[in-house]
């Protein structure tokens, strides 16, 4: 019996349906989703990709999400009522604690700064990519709102629920026609996050993973230019391994994103862009080694 090598990488089978034409090397990137999202759009801006990323920090489920690109298309601008104070910090509901300030108009300017930049951004770029992570909300009892972050308030005011199947797709469509309203021709890809948002309980994150599956490729059969890039199937079916994650084996490890980077590449930009990624990623380890020298030369006690 032939044993898998384990102490070499799988080669990834990835294939994803697509009705639009493979984006230039110099394409924006516009991204939108979860920390798996924020993870992978960063490294690749910090190889010489273009774009920008979640005007209102890291977001989770899809209604959250939606939200957040329709102020940033169509406003209005945030306001201070939509703020509140806790633990000596201002707040905003709809935005990720990364936000957060002691003063309060900081924190509504750095909200409507990022929206602004984040609209520019979604009228010029190549593709918008929504990665959603779970479909479990927390309502707020005193407004029935949904919030993209509780920011540590007590559970008690809150109300924790899965999303129906149709709130999913609803959610998902409106993502869509929000960016249609900024960009008519640039392409939407979904992702679904590999990330165990609720590793503690395997039955919910799967009910909550399997919702949204339903969802993004209801979707992307009714929406116009709208296709799937198994990211979460990659992780799942193709590595299936705990060598790739991190150590506390919820989040895919640096080596992992990098995989998964390569496929996103490869299916849907033209063969230039993997010569930039390749290229971005020599300079960036150089850059780095460079930086590390100096750090330990002027840790060099003095001769």
């Amino acid at each position: 019996m032939n044993m898998p090598d384990y102490t070499r990488p799988p080669t990834l089978r990835v294939r994803i349906r697509r009705d639009f034409p493979k984006l230039p090397a110099e394409a924006w990137i516009a991204s939108v989703g979860s920390c798996f999202s924020a993870e992978l759009a960063s490294d690749l801006f910090a190889c010489g990709f273009h774009g920008a990323q979640n005007p209102n920090g890291i977001l989770y489920n899809p209604v959250s999400i939606a939200e957040a690109l329709e102020r940033a298309v169509d406003g209005p601008p945030y306001a201070e009522k939509e703020f509140f104070h806790r633990n000596g910090l201002w707040h905003s509901y709809l935005h990720h604690g990364s936000f957060s300030s002691e003063n309060l108009a900081e924190a509504v300017s750095r909200c409507n700064c990022a929206a602004r930049q984040f609209r520019d951004v979604l009228g010029m770029a190549g593709v918008l990519v929504v990665t959603v992570s779970s479909s479990v909300v927390y309502e707020e009892k005193r407004s029935g709102r949904i919030v993209a972050n509780c920011h540590k308030v007590p559970g008690t005011e809150f109300s924790r629920r899965l999303l129906t199947s149709g709130e999913c797709r609803e959610s998902l469509k409106r993502s869509v026609c929000a960016f249609r309203r900024s960009n008519e021709t640039a392409p939407v890809l979904f992702t679904l996050s590999p990330v165990r948002h609720y590793p503690g309980d395997p039955v919910l994150n799967a009910r909550s993973k399997a919702l949204l599956l339903t969802a993004i490729h209801e979707t992307c059969e009714s929406e116009r230019g709208c296709a799937y890039f198994p990211a979460y199937e990659i992780v799942m079916d193709e590595l299936r391994d705990y060598r790739f994650y991190k150590e506390d084996l919820v989040h895919p490890s640096p080596v992992t994103v990098r995989m998964i980077e390569d496929c996103f590449i490869a299916e849907c930009f033209e063969a230039e862009a993997m010569r930039k990624l390749a290229e971005g990623r020599k300079l960036l380890a150089a850059s780095l080694h460079q930086e590390n020298g100096r750090k330990k030369c002027a840790e060099l006690p003095d001769m």
